[in-house]
């Protein structure tokens, strides 16, 4: 019995490393905003081939900015049908990291994943990517792809956010929702309950989310112009967002502090203080 104890612990240790490692990888990190607890761990039901030499090396240099290397080490773990090294390609074709920006690319290696889903697959960071590829691919599906001769269908993708915001309650699906559904875009156009999906979101400290709230209150449109607000949740998406993909939230935050009073300012980063006690960012996400 002790000896069994004792090895539950240790493969809990192990787990918990693996999930720090994870954290700091970059777009893995955001997997801790949606799912609200460790998953359960199941002994002795460890999949190690699942992570890869070529795989943990590709992770290594990615965390280290080293995208040519990661890149190619993503890349024969992808030839070996390793499903988190497509997600990382898909991400790195997305964001243009070590490679052109092509998005056309993104979508294939966002689909390979996709394809892999199983809502019952015991493997949690395999469900997590599965379902984090899903909200790509519905991003893309929303807009629609040129090039990839992906066609915009905002209705399906309102339908696959949906899912998946339920289901799982991904933050990202749920602040698409809300832009969609304020506008009535491939939904019913129904601006408070899209509010209430920005608010969820927001809950879990999306960034975008953050700032689109700031939008509206700067702006007066659908709430009330209320400048203090608006600076208030720029200020809670600046310290949110990461800088390599959320530029623009830190150029518009600093544009809306110039552009209050220091009294405005001064009371903003309080009710700033305040709602990041409530909802504070989860630091494990590693915003690196």
């Amino acid at each position: 019995m002790l000896a069994l104890i004792t090895l539950i612990a240790l493969v809990a240790m192990s787990f918990r490393a693996q999930a720090a490692e994870d954290a700091d990888s970059g777009p893995l990190a955001d997997f801790y905003s949606y799912l609200p607890a460790t998953p359960e761990l199941k002994i002795p039901d460890i999949n190690i081939p699942f992570w890869t030499d070529d795989l943990k090396k590709g992770q290594r240099a990615y965390r280290a900015g080293k995208y040519d290397r990661a890149l190619k080490s993503f890349r024969k773990a992808s030839d070996d049908g390793n499903t988190v090294a497509d997600w990382y390609l898909g991400h790195m074709y997305r964001l243009g990291q070590g490679v052109p920006r092509n998005d056309a690319m993104a979508y294939s290696y966002y689909s390979r994943v996709a394809d892999s889903y199983d809502p019952d697959e015991p493997d949690q960071n395999r469900l997590r990517i599965a379902v984090d590829a899903m909200v790509r691919l519905a991003d893309y599906q929303r807009e629609g792809i040129g090039e990839a001769s992906v066609k915009a269908n905002p209705a399906a993708a309102a339908r696959s956010y949906l899912k998946i915001a339920t289901a799982y309650g991904h933050p990202a699906a749920q602040y698409a929702l809300g832009v969609m559904t304020i506008k009535g875009q491939g939904v019913k156009r129904n601006p408070q309950q899209g509010l209430k999906w920005l608010m969820t979101a927001a809950r879990k400290r999306y960034a975008p989310a953050e700032a689109y709230l700031g939008e509206l209150y700067w702006e007066g449109k659908i709430v009330r112009r209320d400048r203090t607000r608006a600076v208030m949740w720029y200020a809670l998406a600046k310290d949110s967002a990461r800088p390599e993909e959320n530029p623009e939230i830190y150029d518009r935050a600093l544009q809306l502090e110039a552009n209050v009073s220091e009294e405005e300012l001064i009371e903003a980063e309080a009710r700033a203080r305040v709602w990041d006690g409530q909802y504070p960012v989860d630091r494990r996400r590693g915003n690196d």
